[in-house]
């Protein structure tokens, strides 16, 4: 089921929490949408669901215009954020819901709700709790529940709202690598909203990156992530140092460094590298410069550096301490270091 979204807006007030949103999604696609609090993420899904109306524009399910379509003709299944499920039903029971409330004309026959019901709790791998109630459950199975519960009704889009924002840590990764896999097996078009940039690129096979109700990038993981579109991505996507730079004839100097600079005009630019992006040594290498170590912090494998150049803070990751080899990492020692990779843009780095 795909689904075009076509200059979609929505105001609140005076707030705008969408601005004219173009958006094609194809069947069988999982799609993140991805940003800060008040991006338009959730407004976005919503009106994708028929929970809200947008001022502008027009949504079509494969090719049908469902703009003014009621929710309950959608054929959409929601997940939220915090499980939604009824608690004086058992397991069992909250999966059926769905299907007990539907008209009597398309009711299935109870033989039909036992055996669909069974199969969509073994797909979540939870058909050993189908007497339990909801309180009796940690909430990672809650979360599953919600799931299969929401699949029960056959939806032609699946939807999420933070679906594991409530969750400890361990259990969201193993959720969202369960919900890929799940979803490998189903191919229901789906669409889920985050604010957590590791969720969206681990899980998704394109990122809509919002800011103010816009979008702002779209494309597959490794695309957004390796060549962003706008300072907002590089930002909002990880950690990255931001520093000045001066472009001229297609080169920009980076503090020192000289680096390409693309399509970049001349004049004032922005330089990010990410702290991983950085190649450091015990000795001066080509295009090196010498920098001094501020801080060293063992965060796990990964080993985390706080360097000074030309009186600018840098942070530094290595992936282990190898990297260095025997390099003195005592505060005050020297290093050197080069950029590998920088996303440079046109403006001040303010």
């Amino acid at each position: 089921m795909s689904i075009a979204i076509e200059s979609i807006s929505k105001q609140f007030g005076n707030f705008t929490a969408l601005n004219q949103v173009n958006l094609d999604i194809d069947g069988g696609e999982l799609v993140a949408l991805l940003g800060p609090s008040g991006c338009g993420k959730t407004t976005l899904l919503r009106i994708i669901a028929g929970l809200e109306t947008p001022d502008s524009g027009r949504l079509a399910f494969h090719g049908e215009d469902t703009t003014d379509t009621p929710v309950r003709e959608r054929q959409v299944g929601f997940v939220f954020q915090h499980y939604a499920l009824f608690r004086h039903l058992t397991v069992f029971e909250n999966v059926a819901f769905g299907l007990r409330v539907r008209p009597r004309k398309t009711r299935p026959s109870e033989a039909i709700i036992r055996h669909k019901v069974h199969e969509l709790l073994q797909l979540v791998q939870l058909d050993w709790l189908a007497d339990r109630y909801p309180s009796q459950l940690s909430g990672g199975q809650r979360q599953r529940i919600a799931l299969a519960r929401a699949l029960a009704v056959e939806p032609r889009v699946l939807l999420l709202d933070e679906p594991f924002g409530a969750l400890d840590a361990q259990v969201r990764k193993e959720l969202r690598r369960w919900l890929r896999r799940l979803h490998d097996e189903l191919h229901i078009t789906s669409v889920f909203v985050t604010h957590d940039q590791e969720e969206a690129l681990e899980v998704a096979d394109r990122v809509v990156v919002l800011n103010r109700g816009r979008i702002e990038q779209v494309g597959a993981p490794a695309e957004v992530y390796h060549n962003p579109a706008s300072p907002f991505v590089v930002e909002f996507l990880g950690q990255a140092n931001k520093l000045p730079a001066q472009v001229s004839g297609g080169r920009a100097d980076v503090l020192g460094w000289q680096l390409p600079a693309g399509s970049v005009a001349d004049g004032q630019g922005v330089a990010y590298v990410r702290p991983s992006d950085w190649s450091l040594s015990h000795h001066a290498v080509d295009g090196s410069q010498e920098v001094t170590l501020k801080e060293v912090r063992a965060v796990g494998p990964r080993w985390q550096l706080e360097v000074v150049h030309a009186g600018q803070p840098l942070e530094i990751e290595l992936s282990t301490r190898d990297d260095l080899g025997d390099a003195d990492l005592t505060p005050g020692h020297a290093l050197w270091l080069h950029p590998r990779k920088a996303h440079l843009f046109a403006g001040q780095a303010g």
